[in-house]
């Protein structure tokens, strides 16, 4: 679900966390990846089948309905933090449009994003397409703009370098966009278990030492320093998300 392997860690790690937090047995915990890297619909698929026990994903109504979800912002909200690809001819005019004219301007979203329906309902045009063909899309000026999170973004043009896009300077999306773990509905067990370990983890400290000691936390930090923030609304948060939002504020991030 991340071409970074360091975010694939961070979340293995908080899992393990979380795991070891409530190992009152004293069995070692072992974790066994799932050998293919799916994306994201497809794992939560394997979690309902039975075939992986847990997996984490940008939540949204229809998944926390059909899967069991684990209320805690594992990401600190960062994935809601997303800043825009665009070609190298357009990276300073976004920064000067007028709001109004920005919303006429063409993005692009994978296909199945939550984010989809998060920039629709504020009034922003997408193109959904498959993953491959989004780079192409803005490289080719048939798409102005490709909004990616903060945690992602640099790994993603680093690991394209033949791909002629940039980082536009000035300007940034938030909306609340919680990455929780999900697992099966027939496995309350295991959900209950790990948010009690989030828990525990979060009140003695050692989640939020995991994270700061992340590449990606420090560079995202410095991505949003004097960025102008556009603050969007989201209509996928369930009534559980909001109070998950609200309970864990001061775990969030805030820029």
């Amino acid at each position: 679900m991340f071409e970074d392997n360091d975010i694939h860690a961070y979340f293995v790690e908080v899992l393990k966390l979380a795991l070891d937090k409530t190992n009152t047995s004293g069995h070692p915990i072992k974790i066994v990846p799932d050998p293919f890297n799916a994306n994201q619909d497809r794992m939560l698929r394997q979690v309902n089948e039975g075939s992986t026990d847990v997996t984490w994903a940008v939540t949204s109504e229809e998944r926390e309905r059909e899967h069991l979800a684990v209320y805690f912002p594992l990401a600190r909200g960062l994935l809601g933090y997303q800043v825009f690809l665009v070609h190298p001819d357009n990276q300073q005019s976004f920064g000067t449009r007028a709001p109004g004219e920005f919303k006429q301007s063409l993005s692009v979203q994978g296909i199945g994003w939550p984010d989809t329906d998060v920039m629709r309902f504020n009034g922003y045009r997408v193109e959904k397409v498959p993953l491959t063909m989004m780079f192409k899309l803005i490289e080719s000026k048939m798409a102005d703009y490709f909004p990616r999170s903060v945690m992602e973004v640099e790994y993603e043009l680093a690991s394209r370098p033949s791909v002629q896009l940039v980082i536009e300077p000035h300007l940034a999306f938030y909306y609340s966009s919680p990455t929780y773990f999900f697992v099966s509905k027939r496995n309350r067990r295991l959900a209950e278990r790990l948010k009690e370990g989030l828990d525990l983890a979060l009140a003695d400290g050692s989640l939020i030492a995991l994270y700061n000691q992340q590449a990606f936390a420090q560079s995202a930090n410095n991505m949003l320093r004097e960025r102008q923030i556009i603050r969007l609304q989201s209509p996928v948060l369930t009534p559980q998300s909001r109070q998950t939002l609200t309970r864990y504020q001061d775990f969030l991030l805030k820029h």
